[in-house]
């Protein structure tokens, strides 16, 4: 039988190392490919980026947390036919960054290297003695490689992203992961994608927005359920 492939791909940090906590459990059953985003100029470049990247046999699944949710959903709805059932992790069809765009106008670039400001970017203080994982040691370390003009750009750039006009057109069989303590996705955007999305599941989790990173077990029984695998 012939490995499926699951292409991940990453949040604002753009590198994929926060999918470290769920890529040993996925590995047993999918062949991983990585997307990674170098800084790019428009949403368009994202989407670009994403497709050369993509395998080229079709039937692949994808898995697109956070800010690469609109550029996953953005694919299905061009390249529909070639993608399988799909999952999307705290995610969005139009950006919930406008207010903090309007704030990186006046924000010097250096400030966007704090480690506070990208704790809020990746709602990271949300987690709790709850949650699987401990991801603040991943993703503080994950942010502190970031260039600060370089996360302030793809804020910008994130942040005039609304799709949500396509969203109907989308036939893509998907799994909605939802984190009720979401801070940065906020109910409003997941009622959003559950009204235009007429092939969506939405499962809600009790996690911050790092949801693949403090569920890791959670989230990989609901993919493995929702993609076919045992």
């Amino acid at each position: 039988m012939t490995e499926k492939t699951l292409v991940l791909m990453p949040g604002l940090d753009s590198t994929g190392r926060l999918f470290a906590p769920v890529i040993p459990l996925l590995e047993q059953h999918f062949r991983l490919v990585v997307v990674t985003y170098p800084n790019l100029n428009s949403f368009n470049d994202y989407i670009n980026c994403a497709r050369s990247q993509l395998p080229a046999e079709p039937g692949y699944s994808l898995l697109a947390e956070s800010f690469s949710g609109p550029v996953a959903l953005a694919l299905m709805a061009q390249q529909g036919d070639q993608i399988g059932p799909s999952v999307l992790s705290a995610t969005f069809s139009r950006s919930p960054l406008q207010a903090l765009t309007r704030m990186a106008a006046i924000i010097p670039s250096q400030l966007f290297s704090i480690g506070t400001l990208n704790e809020y970017c990746l709602d990271v203080s949300a987690s709790s003695s709850g949650d699987d994982t401990d991801t603040k040691p991943l993703a503080v370390d994950v942010t502190e490689q970031l260039d600060g003009s370089q996360l302030k750009h793809r804020i910008e750039v994130h942040s005039r992203i609304d799709i949500t006009a396509m969203l109907p057109d989308i036939q893509t069989p998907l799994l909605y992961l939802r984190a009720t303590r979401d801070r940065v996705v906020s109910e409003a955007h997941a009622e959003m994608l559950q009204n235009n999305l007429p092939s969506l599941q939405r499962i809600d989790i009790d996690a911050p927005h790092l949801l693949l990173q403090t569920r890791p077990r959670e989230c990989c029984d609901h993919i493995f359920q929702h993609l076919g695998v045992n």
